[in-house]
């Protein structure tokens, strides 16, 4: 064997595994933006009513609603989210407008809904409505209104003039007079800031 059949050989391993590699990373890609229900694919675009056909109602519906600065509706969004049980990872569709806008996956599902231990240490910023309402339940008190702000740009001068949308809530959570309430900041379905607020009742 000669160097140049060596130096070949090991060319032709390392196409391979760079080859293999590139597969690898592009099956969740071709998978991202789609979902699976009883043999049948929904993709970004597709009707709600086909996601329905497919695999119907989701655990959780949450509607938003986005205002303009003259109090009309700017665009008609919901965020459904299927738990197919703890083996997979919960599915957050995003629907607007009557069609599916994207799919996006949260961390893993359960079939009965987890023992609620609701404490204040486990409102963190990131913990999306439903995993919420499964721990906590409904709030004391809720209030919510949709917002325009300048998206951050990041230095892009493609996005210096950009505006982008945003479902804001303020839920506020009471834990009993030993404790002080818990002030949550919602946006998108996500909590973004928990704060102190005066303190509790029984």
């Amino acid at each position: 064997m000669t160097i140049t059949d060596v130096g070949g050989s090991r060319m032709k391993s390392i196409s391979c595994l760079l080859l293999a590699s590139l597969l690898v990373w592009a099956i969740p890609a071709m998978a991202a933006g789609k979902l699976r229900c009883n043999n049948r694919l929904v993709g970004e675009g597709d009707r709600a009513a086909e996601l329905l056909a497919a695999c119907g109602e989701p655990a959780y519906r949450d509607a938003w609603g986005y205002s303009q600065p003259g109090g009309n509706i700017l665009a008609d969004t919901e965020e459904w989210t299927y738990n197919f049980g703890p083996h997979e990872l919960l599915r957050v569709v995003r629907v607007r407008n009557g069609r599916v806008y994207s799919i996006d996956s949260d961390s893993y599902g359960f079939y009965d809904a987890p023992e609620r231990r609701c404490e204040s240490t486990a409102l963190v910023p990131g913990l999306s409505k439903y995993r919420l309402l499964q721990i906590c339940g409904e709030p004391l008190t809720r209030r919510s209104f949709g917002l325009v702000r300048p998206l951050d740009a990041r230095g892009r001068r493609a996005y210096a003039n950009a505006y982008e949308t945003v479902y804001r809530e303020e839920w506020v959570y009471n834990f009993g007079s030993r404790y002080l309430m818990r002030i949550l900041r919602i946006e998108n379905g996500r909590i973004v800031d928990v704060e102190n607020g005066g303190r509790g009742y029984d």
